[in-house]
């Protein structure tokens, strides 16, 4: 029973390090890049149009943030799991994963985005798994 509440612990505290980390970073691009006032971020389509006028730069910044808090949020998961860390860092990243579809989903994105964004936390999740012992589950 104490490995089952200790690693759900370990998997809750990923998840909360990573978003975190991402948050960091994408305020970071929201200085940088804000959204025009007045824009209806719920409106799928004016912040389609919104993203159209983006740099590169504010994309590659919410990439980066998902390689971040990707990696942060396994490896945190992974180092604070009783046992299983591996299995704890994997399904953080897979929450990551299935949050960035549900993002992806809601406003058109660049189709390159698409590929970057599952790249990005895929990475981040395989650079904290090799970080992770290999008996750790």
């Amino acid at each position: 029973m104490k490995d089952i509440v200790r690693n759900t612990l370990a998997a809750m505290a990923g998840a909360v390090t990573g978003i975190v980390l991402i948050s960091l970073i994408q305020l970071l691009s929201a200085r940088l890049y804000p959204v025009p006032e007045g824009l209806d971020r719920t409106n799928a389509v004016a912040m389609g149009g919104f993203m159209r006028t983006l740099p590169a730069g504010a994309f590659l910044l919410v990439l980066l943030s998902y390689l971040v808090g990707g990696f942060g949020g396994a490896l945190a998961a992974g180092k604070l799991s009783l046992s299983h860390g591996r299995r704890q860092a994997v399904m953080v990243a897979v929450l990551f994963a299935f949050a960035s579809l549900m993002n992806l989903l809601s406003f058109p994105h660049p189709a390159w985005f698409w590929i970057a964004n599952f790249a990005a936390i895929g990475i981040g999740g395989c650079l904290a798994l090799r970080l992770l012992p290999k008996g750790s589950g």
